[in-house]
């Protein structure tokens, strides 16, 4: 994926913005595989006595909304792992 961080405020909020995907080396960013790619992702850590909560908003098209919902979870999990090993 080709993407954009649009907004960094350390340990509170990320957010990323997907502008297209890469094919080998190249960036495509425009036309209907970019298209299908496009969107954003932004990450909100909360501070709750000692343990973090991490909100994930997500902006994609309809078509992706199945990928999101297979891969997001393990996703969460692989960094909740990383997260609680440092």
């Amino acid at each position: 994926m080709v993407g954009y961080i649009r907004e960094n405020v350390p340990n509170r909020y990320i957010s990323i913005e997907y502008a297209g995907i890469l094919d080998g080396e190249n960036e495509i960013t425009e036309g209907p595989v970019a298209e299908d790619w496009q969107g954003f992702e932004n990450y909100t850590f909360e501070d709750h006595n000692g343990s973090t909560t991490v909100t994930v908003d997500i902006d994609v098209n309809d078509q992706m909304i199945d990928y999101f919902r297979d891969t997001y979870p393990k996703a969460l999990q692989k960094l909740r792992e990383i997260c609680e090993h440092n």
